[in-house]
């Protein structure tokens, strides 16, 4: 059925010609629309990887980047073509954009080749070349409020700034430069993503290859001269000499400020070393804001999918001293009578409990109904149907303990990447309304032993037995007990090991040494970071650095952690995937198994899934106002998508994925297996298309470098 306010959405639209855009996100993507997309139809004309899509602003013509080295302009509504460029790249073309303010006659590209071209579409000729670029460049982006102006990040590390008003050689800047910092831990870094934000163009996001999503202020940050890399005076000028960060301040700039924020699930982190030992890479493969810019969305190789709420930066990571705060003295007092069970495997809970909770966090009876039905799947061992029936049960009550604890369990029996911690985030929630809700005490410290976390883990059990003595004597309790000193005394062994090795090097979470009034005594002092007038000059720059570098670390280690995370895709094979909101309530991604994924916003769960593709998908493009997806990938076709209400479809028109369950299993092997073994599994089951005639055009240029 229909949504009850769509007829008098449509009203207003007639009576308001401002009102189409706020029609377009209220209703364009409804969920009954949502869920009846489907094949519409295919663009043929590539012969190679479609790369990159993008739509121009009415949303009339569609642009094309391939391996075929060409650009096409689409009327996708009539599929037909309408104008093809054969571009000067000589490696896959990687980015596409239309230039705002110029009528859509402006394009520019990136490639592999590492050049930049921009195109008079009228003309059909090519107006400038931007030849700066060290390495593979992967995206182009733009602003709305700033004609003429466009962004690009490469491999080489670069984040260049180019001006087409002005001529070639004087056209790029450099804004960030990832290659030439002293920061150990992003030295040499690729940058592979970057988003602006069209609300608030001065805000950049960028992604590198770790879990880090930064959001730069560009307003603070000085710009760099750049020359052309076929320069006679050498390939660059600025960008080989060293910094102290990956930016340099305006001069005005008080040098302790941090013009960024980062942005990172709160468990990864710590992992990274271990996920690099696993031959395992997180990198961000593809940033997009909302439309008011308020949050952020990451698709991150080798994991999940993440929102992040740009409007709460004191989100910090969750670790045991969050869950500390909740607590005073008063708590700590036996809060629970003895229990003849004490003995048995798991903690349960007394009768006098489950009486208390249920009066005073009383469910409405279709959050109920949606509990029972995910405890009758958690006693199947039906993990991923439990997790979605909990989804929806939090969001018909936000304040249920019970709910939260629930959900925190069966996040640790389906144990997928990111699954144990946020099981410890909806411990905390339930302790955050009930403190006496014992069995989220005791999920939290062993989700905080399963992360590794022993420390922490070890204060928090601690902590619980002193809250209740009684069940302190489980065997469920003891065995943690044990399982936690083992893995404190493996880990102490591990660190003495190792210290030598790390000696020298940068950690990406060094605290400040210095005192609070040092770091205040060098922001009113504002020294220069390059002043060299004498060795005492040498010396206090040199000290300024380091209490500069530890701001910068603290920073960093204040990282926002996630809101929201979705999960069954697979982002492995390719460092090119997209994801992107679709509307105002679903988020849509590409994936390794030749599908392309729509979750519910609010309730992270599984829309729709469809099959986009004979081996990946890469590119996810929602049309801007209209219920109309595009996606390309490893085919040389182009796909779109629409509300499809013809029940009679053959099965070639016919691409929703039914068993939605095996789909997203089988994306998690792919994830958590070695490079090798994943490499054959996509080979095996791709055999298809290696052997399909003219597969030469395939090449795995899009693949990581």
């Amino acid at each position: 059925m229909l949504d009850q306010n769509l007829i008098q959405n449509l009203h207003h639209w007639e009576l308001d010609n401002y009102y189409f855009k706020k029609f377009h996100y209220r209703t364009a993507f409804s969920q009954f629309f949502v869920k009846h997309l489907n094949f519409h139809s295919e663009l043929k004309g590539h012969e190679g990887c479609v790369n990159c899509l993008e739509w121009n602003q009415a949303g009339t013509i569609l642009a094309s980047g391939s391996d075929d080295l060409r650009i096409i302009l689409w009327d996708p509504f009539k599929q037909k073509q309408l104008q093809k460029i054969d571009t000067k790249h000589r490696g896959n073309i990687f980015g596409v954009k239309f230039l705002p303010g110029t009528n859509d006659a402006f394009m520019a590209s990136a490639a592999a080749d590492r050049d930049i071209y921009v195109y008079d579409v009228n003309k059909n000729q090519t107006i400038n070349e931007i030849h700066s670029h060290l390495n593979r460049v992967k995206r182009i982006e733009t602003a709305q409020d700033s004609p003429f102006l466009f962004w690009s990040c490469a491999e080489d590390g670069f984040v260049l700034q180019h001006d087409i008003r002005c001529k070639p050689s004087e056209a790029s800047s450099v804004l960030l430069s990832f290659s030439s910092t002293e920061l150990g831990d992003i030295k040499n870094s690729e940058a592979k993503c970057l988003a602006i934000n069209q609300a608030r163009s001065e805000y950049m996001a960028v992604g590198l290859s770790d879990p880090f999503a930064r959001i730069y202020d560009r307003r603070m940050i000085d710009l760099r001269p750049i020359r052309p890399r076929n320069s006679q005076s050498g390939s660059t000028t600025e960008i080989n000499k060293k910094n102290l960060f990956e930016y340099k301040l305006l001069e005005f700039i008080d040098p302790s400020t941090v013009p960024l924020t980062y942005y990172v699930p709160g468990h990864l982190p710590k992992r990274i070393d271990e996920y690099r030992r696993r031959m395992k890479t997180l990198s961000i493969t593809f940033l997009s804001f909302n439309s008011n810019g308020t949050e952020l969305l990451a698709n991150l190789g080798g994991e999940q999918l993440y929102l992040f709420n740009l409007c709460d930066e004191s989100s910090s990571p969750v670790k045991y001293d969050t869950y500390k705060t909740l607590f005073d003295k008063s708590d700590l007092i036996e809060v629970l009578p003895a229990s003849k069970s004490s003995s048995s495997e798991t903690i349960p809970d007394t009768d006098s409990q489950k009486t208390n909770n249920k009066k005073k966090y009383k469910l409405s009876p279709k959050a109920e109904a949606l509990k029972l039905k995910a405890n009758a799947s958690f006693e199947e061992q039906n993990y991923v149907e439990a997790i979605d029936y909990y989804n929806q049960a939090i969001i018909l009550a936000e304040n249920s303990p019970i709910l939260y604890g629930n959900r925190a369990a069966t996040l640790m029996k389906r144990n997928w990447d990111g699954d144990v911690y946020s099981a410890m985030r909806d411990c905390y929630k339930a302790l955050m309304f009930d403190k006496t809700h014992l069995k989220s005490h005791f999920r939290l410290a062993k989700c905080l032993n399963d992360l590794k976390w022993h420390q922490e883990a070890k204060e928090c059990l601690n902590f619980f037995c002193k809250r209740f003595p009684d069940y302190a004597k489980s065997q469920a309790c003891e065995n943690l007990v044990k399982d936690i000193e083992k893995a404190l005394k493996s880990s102490k062994n591990k660190e003495d090991s190792a210290d030598d090795e790390h000696e020298n090097s940068d950690t990406e979470w060094t605290t400040m040494s210095e005192s609070e009034s040092e770091i205040s005594d060098i922001s009113n002092k504002k020294p220069k970071l390059n002043g060299n007038e004498s060795d005492s000059n040498e010396s206090l720059s040199a000290n300024n650095d380091k209490i500069l570098k530890n701001i910068y670390y603290q920073k960093k280690s204040r990282a926002v952690d996630f809101n929201s995370r979705y999960c069954g895709h697979c982002n492995v094979a390719t460092d090119i995937k997209e994801a992107n909101f679709i509307g105002d309530n679903f988020i849509a991604a590409g994936s390794d198994d030749g599908s392309f994924f729509i979750w519910d916003k609010k309730t992270s769960n599984i829309v729709k899934v469809l099959r986009g593709d004979e081996s990946i998908v890469n590119c996810v493009q929602p049309h801007p106002y209209s219920c109309y997806i595009a996606t390309s990938g490893i085919d040389s076709e182009i796909r779109l998508w629409s509300p499809n209400f013809d029940e009679a479809l053959t099965d070639e028109e016919d691409r929703v994925v039914n068993d939605v369950k095996s789909a997203v299993l089988n994306n998690q092997v792919k994830m958590n297996s070695h490079p090798f073994e994943y490499l054959f599994l996509n080979l095996t089951q791709n055999a298809n298309w290696n052997t399909e005639e003219g597969g030469g055009h395939q090449n795995l240029e899009c693949r990581p470098s």
